[in-house]
């Protein structure tokens, strides 16, 4: 099952967007060209960084938790930087 996060995230060149980009998650079809920065239990919890169509397909045997969107790789990528930042400052980053 494909989980979006309560609190899902984006660069903050792309906030306006992500309305419009959790919408294309939660449809069944559309959303191409987006990026989910996601942890699953495929990958025991580790971040990783898919095009929404695999995302939906990794899902149908995995559990994936979506914290994240972006509209190119190099946006996903910027996120997780910004991510692990947030996590090494407040200590949640083992």
């Amino acid at each position: 099952m494909l989980r979006l996060s309560k609190q899902v995230r984006t660069i903050p060149e792309e906030a306006g967007d992500l309305g419009v980009m959790i919408r294309a998650v939660r449809k069944s079809k559309g959303g191409e060209g987006l990026y989910c920065v996601m942890r699953s239990e495929a990958t025991n919890g580790l971040m990783e960084i898919a095009p929404l169509i695999y995302a939906r397909l990794e899902a149908k045997q995995h559990d994936i938790d979506v914290f994240g969107l972006a509209k190119t790789k190099s946006n996903a990528m910027e996120l997780v930087r910004i991510l692990v930042d947030e996590m090494a400052k407040s200590g949640k980053l083992g």
